[in-house]
């Protein structure tokens, strides 16, 4: 396939997505919904609120995610939704598999009885960790090496206290050897408007990856440790609405590398075996989506500035950002588009800290396989969704815990279709073309078709068939909301 024929598929697509949510949006607006049907009064008081089924969880913990409070006085007209709002809030915390919330008429008709059922997640996971130790599943899978896996323990305290705080112990070995903690307190004040994380740690990796040459990462090897960090971390988060965040970091880093890496072209610009600096960041977080870990509804907004007080040539300051869009169309039918853009102040980045496109979540589906450095990238993500089982709960009857009998579990069928750019200033000036470089200052698009399976424990597969731009075809399989 040609690159003309494909960018007239990829027109053709995007305009019969784009045209299909323009005719049935507008439709399905007008549906009146089912509480204007039906007769109330003009107000509703919430005359007492119950909660059960937590038994770690403090109560304090759940309502502060309620938009309602006992005595409140709530219009008629918008007291659903503001039911439906308070259940996501409170299921987006990550503390329960599943949340209700009823109510019942109290002695008259405008008092209102708000009873909450949750069913608890299990919080303890001292649980084993085998990790591959690649950008993604795909890249692992093509030659499959396990020398390559990282395995050891994550001693994960999830509501600890009961006071929705997160304890980590980390121990990892094998490829890449980490030893570290974390700890998390979400709510120091009474109105649990203000957080604290700290964390410090040490990581050490005998391969490392040094350049991207034919837009594939090199790694190089060394009998010793060719790569060290040691780092420690402090962030403050203000939360003074339910849907907003401000995250504010301060964090030192300290990078000791091998002499093996002298004689790779602007891995670290100053040469120097040692690179420590100081970071600040600023993170902002607008997050109204339904489900977090797999969103149907809703929209998130994300703006994240970064800046590096270094020490020698350790530049990294960038702007970065993220607007998420998801609408249902029809009972079964949901559409969602996405982007992701960042640019940086410094023309000229080290290797070791310069992110492009191909990590992460930021890639152009289609290019799982490859790697597009820059200092300023482009991504826009578009998906169509029919949902062949929709979120249905099974119970598993020999097992007796909640926390794991009750498996909710939903299937979707995917078409989507992808376009990003990355632009290098570095490669421009050092011939990218010689290197084989050629994704880099070039437009990538891709489409294809796949299978989503979400389910309990925000554990979400996605197994995806597509097509890029330059005609390859390729399966991949994911393990994270597409968007």
């Amino acid at each position: 396939m040609n690159h003309r024929r494909f960018f007239l598929l990829q027109t053709v697509m995007v305009c019969l997505l784009t045209g299909f949510y323009l005719v049935v949006a507008p439709a399905r607006g007008q549906v009146p919904s089912k509480e204007n049907q039906e007769p109330h009064p003009g107000f509703f008081i919430i005359h007492k609120i119950t909660i059960t089924g937590n038994k770690i969880t403090r109560p304090r913990i759940i309502t502060r995610e309620l938009k309602f409070r006992e005595l409140d006085t709530i219009p008629a007209a918008g007291f659903r939704q503001l039911l439906v709002t308070s259940r996501q809030n409170v299921f987006n915390t990550g503390l329960f598999n599943f949340v209700t919330i009823d109510t019942a008429s109290a002695d008259n008709r405008q008092l209102i009885d708000i009873h909450i059922s949750v069913v608890e997640r299990w919080y303890i996971w001292p649980i084993p960790l085998l990790e591959i130790s690649e950008r993604n599943f795909n890249i692992w899978w093509e030659t499959r090496d396990f020398r390559r896996l990282t395995y050891g323990i994550d001693f994960t305290f999830n509501n600890f206290r009961g006071r929705n705080e997160t304890l980590r112990l980390l121990a990892h070995f094998g490829y890449n050897q980490l030893y570290g903690f974390s700890y998390k307190i979400p709510n120091l004040n009474r109105k649990q408007t203000i957080g604290l994380t700290v964390g410090a740690g040490i990581e050490m990796n005998h391969e490392m990856t040094v350049q991207t040459l034919n837009n594939r990462t090199v790694n190089v090897k060394d009998s010793a440790y060719i790569k060290r960090i040691i780092y420690g971390y402090s962030d403050m988060q203000l939360r003074p609405s339910f849907h907003t965040t401000h995250t504010f970091r301060l964090s030192y880093n300290y990078y000791i590398f091998s002499a093996n890496i002298d004689t790779v072209p602007g891995f670290s610009l100053s040469g120097s075996h040692q690179q420590w600096f100081l970071a600040v960041s600023y993170l902002f977080r607008n997050d109204h989506r339904d489900a977090a870990y797999y969103p149907l509804t809703g929209y998130y907004f994300e703006l994240e500035l970064n800046h590096t007080f270094p020490y020698g040539s350790a530049h990294n300051s960038y702007i970065k950002t993220k607007l998420k869009k998801y609408w249902q169309l029809l009972h079964r039918v949901y559409f969602a588009t996405g982007f992701t853009g960042k640019v940086s102040f410094e023309k000229y980045q080290p290797y070791f800290l310069q992110r492009g496109l191909g990590y992460s979540q930021d890639f152009v589906r289609g290019y799982e396989y490859y790697v597009v450095d820059g200092q300023h990238f482009a991504l826009i993500k578009s998906d169509l969704k029919f949902a062949l089982v929709p979120q249905r709960v099974i119970k598993i009857g020999f097992i007796k815990t909640t926390k794991f009998n009750t498996i909710p579990l939903a299937l979707y069928l995917d078409l989507f279709a992808d376009i990003g750019y990355c632009y290098n200033y570095q490669r421009l000036i050092q011939s990218n073309k010689i290197q084989g470089n050629t994704l880099e200052n070039s437009l990538m698009e891709g489409i294809g078709l796949g299978i989503n399976f979400a389910t309990y424990y925000d554990v979400v597969f996605r197994f995806e068939g597509s097509i890029n731009r330059m005609g390859k075809t390729g399966f991949a399989l994911h393990f994270a909301s597409p968007i």
